[in-house]
């Protein structure tokens, strides 16, 4: 059995507070599989970051952590969920997180929603294309180390 986690990152210049959280996050990352592979257990991380390339502070983080050998870090643009969603005909998907946006009463509410939403189908169809056969655990419960990742599967 493989354990698959991942943590999915938009990549907006990773600056001050916001540079510190995403780093925790890729400690965090690096550590769990490290410490599942040490206990015999068959694990691979993925640092999925919604850019064109890998920032600078990313590959540091890869430097300073050794987290190269546990986390693969992936880029990938959102324009992938955009063209996904046109080319297989679920502009309803589109239309229908715009018209959420539109009708939510709470706007800031329903972008962070919608970023969400995005950041999710772009990180689940990454995982999916780099583990086809991974099956998506939802059950928080059950997550390693107790900490919600944003994509935890095995296969």
């Amino acid at each position: 059995m493989k354990h698959v986690l991942a943590m999915v990152e938009p990549y907006s210049d990773f600056k001050g507070r916001k540079a510190l959280k995403v780093e925790l996050e890729y400690l965090r990352l690096v550590y769990t599989v490290s410490e599942m592979r040490k206990q015999g257990e068959n694990a691979q991380g993925y640092f999925v970051v919604i850019a064109d390339n890998v920032p600078n502070q990313v590959s540091k983080w890869e430097r300073d952590y050794g987290g190269k050998p546990c986390v693969e870090t992936i880029t990938t643009s959102p324009d992938s969920y955009f063209k996904y969603s046109i080319e297989s005909g679920k502009t309803s998907e589109i239309s229908g997180t715009a018209a959420a946006a539109i009708t939510d009463k709470a706007a800031c509410r329903s972008n962070s929603t919608i970023r969400w939403s995005i950041e999710d189908f772009i990180l689940s169809k990454t995982i999916l294309a780099l583990e086809p056969c991974v099956q998506r655990i939802k059950d928080e419960s059950i997550f390693p180390l107790g900490i919600r990742w944003d994509y935890y599967g095995m296969l």
